[in-house]
């Protein structure tokens, strides 16, 4: 790590007892880099945000996320992603995920891809205007990231590059 150079701590706001209770908790835990941070280059006001849930949503009409790789191992899920339109809805989205009950995101999409609150901080001036696109991952990975990290990760990086995309907040579920 260079001099200057920020690293997000992942336990930050869960305290010691919770750190060494969860840490405790999980076998084998993957050794991974850390992770790097990134300062914010420009105002909140100014900047350009897209979401990225990891609730397994697709556009209904796309490929859904492989329901049947979880079922044969329900320690890995499938490891792609999928783009989501910035007026997507309800109704226009499927949740496949084994892990979560899909049935609150289907009543409301916010609980998992909050498009309708940014779009309230974009009106309200907080927040500079919303990504044509958003993104989702199937969370619940195990132990295996591989293909998320080498593969995922990088492609939607690059999309949200070619987007013009300032920040990215992620909507884990």
């Amino acid at each position: 790590m260079s001099a200057g150079e920020r690293r997000v701590d992942p336990w930050r706001f869960a305290g010691g007892f919770i750190q060494r209770a969860l840490s405790a908790a999980i076998p084998d835990q993957p050794a991974h880099d850390p992770i790097p941070w990134t300062p914010v280059a420009k105002p909140l006001c100014e900047s350009k945000v897209a979401l990225l849930s990891t609730a397994g949503l697709s556009m209904k009409g796309d490929a859904p996320f492989d329901m049947e790789m979880e079922r044969r191992n329900p320690m890995r899920g499938d490891p792609s992603w999928r783009r989501l339109a910035a007026d997507a809805t309800s109704a226009s989205v499927e949740a496949n995920h084994l892990h979560i009950d899909t049935g609150y995101i289907e009543q409301d999409l916010n609980v998992a891809l909050p498009l309708d609150r940014l779009r309230e901080l974009v009106e309200a001036g907080e927040v500079g205007s919303m990504a044509e696109h958003h993104y989702s991952i199937m969370g619940y990975q195990g132990n295996d990231t591989t293909a998320l990290v080498n593969e995922s990760a990088p492609a939607i990086a690059e999309a949200m590059k070619i987007d013009e995309v300032d920040l990215a907040l992620l909507a884990p579920v």
